[in-house]
């Protein structure tokens, strides 16, 4: 009889699971039978947010999954709080090198790209409120800006790059956004959305009726103000890492150009997707950069230079990258395929 791990699944992998289940559908119906290797089952294995230490740690299960779908290596912390004498299935958005990182737990890492997923859902269909959103740069109108940066919640990292760009742009004409407040030129007749100083929630609902947030938004008449973007990841300062957000996702998805803030390797990760960078226009050898001050420097030298970048001449190039990022979106069943073959794979592992 073939083996099958039961898992009491709840949270946000009782969504990935149902993906998984019409994953393995389609693969029945076009591949061929497949023998299944986990099922979500009330007697399975018990599943916890990844927040909730003290009722993992009192759990009488040796076996254990973890709801870590909108998290990634930063909840590090929490993991490491948790009872080691037991295994664990850490469902995370994004991945990370588990030789490089120690973490002094027994566990497996499930990535998912939740956001991705998200995103491509959120935008793409026509169920949903913000498919009706205009999702595309354009290339034609006047660019009284240099760039656009929209910054959520104050971090130490992103107060030093926000330093740095405000010490350093040779151009001031420029929108750089921060926790809600405006660190260059005034935004707020771009924007639907504006905060009381301090009260900045990226993930707050501005309208309630569809949980439509922050997040989800995109800001097009800012966007369509600036030549190019600075897309602030979540993740500054760590090094063999990936988390992607719907922070460098609004920009694939518009297709604006983009510099990104992010973990070393972020863009080679980004391509690994199947999405078009722009080392083919411009020295994106930042990406390569392990210090996190120094890859500071070479994006805002960057961000100089670009200032001064031929934007017309190009506009062919950079408008095939913006079809191309935007097609991949309608792709991405290749990157989720890929995905559940190795979830099943890890799962074998443990029966």
């Amino acid at each position: 009889m073939n083996k099958l791990l039961k898992i009491n699944a709840n949270g946000l992998v009782v969504e990935f699971f149902r993906k998984y289940k019409i994953w393995q559908d389609y693969c029945n119906f076009y591949k061929g039978p497949v023998h299944a290797v986990v099922e979500i089952a009330p007697d399975g294995i018990p599943c916890f947010y990844y927040t909730d230490i003290k009722n993992i740690n009192s759990s009488p299960s040796t076996l254990i999954a973890i709801d870590c779908l909108t998290e990634g290596l930063h909840s590090k912390k929490f993991f490491e709080q948790y009872n080691k004498n037991k295994k664990y299935i850490l469902f995370c958005n994004g991945t990370w090198d588990t030789n490089y990182h120690h973490i002094d737990i027994d566990y497996v890492l499930i990535p998912s790209f939740f956001f991705l997923y998200l995103a491509a859902d959120t935008y793409n269909s026509p169920n949903q409120f913000c498919y009706y959103l205009d999702k595309s740069y354009n290339f034609d109108c006047d660019k009284p800006y240099s760039f656009v940066s929209t910054i959520g919640n104050i971090r130490k990292e992103r107060t030093i790059l926000v330093n740095k760009i405000k010490q350093s742009l040779a151009d001031r004409k420029f929108i750089l956004r921060y926790s809600g407040v405006d660190h260059g030129l005034s935004s707020d007749h771009l924007d639907v959305i504006n905060f009381e100083l301090g009260k900045f929630d990226p993930y707050t609902p501005i309208l309630e009726k569809y949980y439509h947030n922050v997040s989800q938004s995109l800001p097009m008449a800012m966007y369509n103000s600036a030549r190019f973007n600075i897309a602030v990841e979540t993740d500054l300062d760590y090094q063999h890492n990936f988390f992607l957000t719907e922070k460098t996702i609004k920009v694939l998805a518009t297709g604006m150009p983009f510099v990104s803030v992010s973990t070393p390797e972020f863009l080679s990760n980004i391509r690994s997707l199947g999405f078009e960078t722009y080392h083919s226009l411009w020295d994106e050898s930042y990406d390569q950069e392990p210090d996190y001050k120094k890859r500071i420097d070479m994006v805002v030298n960057l961000c100089n230079n670009l200032c001064e970048f031929d934007w017309d001449a190009n506009r062919k190039q950079l408008e095939l990258i913006q079809y191309k990022n935007q097609c991949n979106f309608l792709n991405l069943n290749q990157v989720i395929n890929r995905e559940f073959q190795r979830f099943e794979e890890i799962i074998k592992s443990l029966l």
